[in-house]
């Protein structure tokens, strides 16, 4: 949609939606209420531009804010003659037009201040991957994981069959890093340095907390999952950052091409995933495979399936995948193949 991309200022340069914050005509209103509706991610910025334009506009009278907003559109497109009412109040100044530069120029000025103190939430710029003499690309096996501590003190935990790249702009203006599989990122706190993850069109960005990404290129999705702190998650639309959700601990995200589906989880998990803990209890085929995924970053896929539901208990503590999948198969019947970071389980035919 066209707004997507729209920075807060953006929205005070569209008619329709000053007439909006004027409350008339109702179609405008009725038009920018559809818009809150149907892209409720848009919400916080258009709120942001409403406050905004009424910090502008707070010594114009409801009953003047329309025309002394049309005088003053003629002043700033070079109008030379505004229309005067012909109706004489008593005691009222007349605001030449040197008067409506002033403001004109007073009302720009405070617009660009006011980006620049929301610059840090929305408007970001992230230019294309180069690699450069400073770059760093880091890839991981199937089945390995890397921990790094990067120059500004994050620390990342990267995931098996995984490619994390910084380029040599890091921790200049801002922390960008370009992820394709799965991380957990433990943020040195910066205010004046958002730290961006691009993970294919999906952004998040953080200052200081602890969040995990999966985002492997063969999957249509990605996951984020908050540990601590707050972030927000996005997309990138050309080289701009878009926010749509914010993330509180406990909260994560599922982006996937058509919509941001948030909901709540145990934080039990992430420290399941750094420890490599795997915990089933009469677990089901469907529950082995989401506990998989989730510890190992890994598809399992299986065929020949019994009738009979399979079942399976026992705890792993930082166990390798063969392990844990040997361990499985002995009491159930199968064995198994990997490819990538596909595991294919091949039951006993009975």
């Amino acid at each position: 949609m066209k707004y997507d991309a729209y920075a807060i200022e953006d929205f005070l340069t569209e008619e329709s939606f000053v007439n909006y914050c004027l409350g008339t005509p109702q179609e405008d209103v009725l038009f920018w209420k559809k818009i809150i509706k149907e892209q409720p991610e848009l919400k916080e910025r258009i709120d942001k531009a409403r406050t905004l334009f009424f910090l502008l506009a707070v010594k114009v009278d409801p009953v003047e804010k329309q025309k002394e907003l049309n005088k003053l559109k003629l002043v700033i497109e070079g109008m030379q003659n505004i229309a005067e009412p012909t109706t004489e109040l008593p005691q009222r100044n007349f605001i030449g037009r040197t008067s409506w530069i002033s403001i004109a120029a007073a009302i720009l000025l405070c617009i660009g201040v006011y980006a620049l103190f929301n610059k840090k939430e929305y408007g970001k710029e992230i230019q294309p991957y180069a690699a450069g003499a400073k770059s760093i690309l880091l890839k991981t096996a199937y089945n390995e994981r890397k921990t790094l501590t990067l120059s500004d003190g994050t620390t990342v935990t990267v995931n098996g069959s995984t490619e994390l790249k910084l380029d040599d702009h890091y921790n200049q203006e801002k922390r960008v890093l370009w992820l394709n599989g799965e991380a957990y990122f433990e943020v040195a706190g910066n205010k004046d340095k958002p730290f961006i993850v691009v993970s294919g069109t999906t952004t998040t960005t953080a200052l200081g907390t602890s969040f995990k990404i999966n985002n492997y290129n063969n999957r249509a999705h990605t996951l984020v999952m908050l540990n601590s702190g707050k972030v927000s998650v996005g997309e990138l639309v050309g080289q701009k950052v878009v926010d749509h959700v914010q993330l509180s601990p406990g909260e994560k995200v599922e982006v996937t091409p058509d919509k941001f589906a948030k909901s709540t989880f145990n934080l039990e998990e992430i420290d399941n995933w750094k420890n490599r803990k795997l915990v089933f209890s009469t677990a089901s085929l469907k529950e082995i495979k989401s506990i998989l995924k989730e510890i190992y970053g890994i598809e399992v896929r299986s065929k020949n399936q019994p009738k009979k539901p399979i079942s399976f208990t026992g705890t792993f503590v930082n166990e390798g995948l063969s392990e844990v999948l040997n361990a499985i198969g002995f009491s159930n019947h199968f064995t198994y193949t990997i490819k990538d970071d596909i595991v294919t389980l091949d039951f006993d035919k009975k």
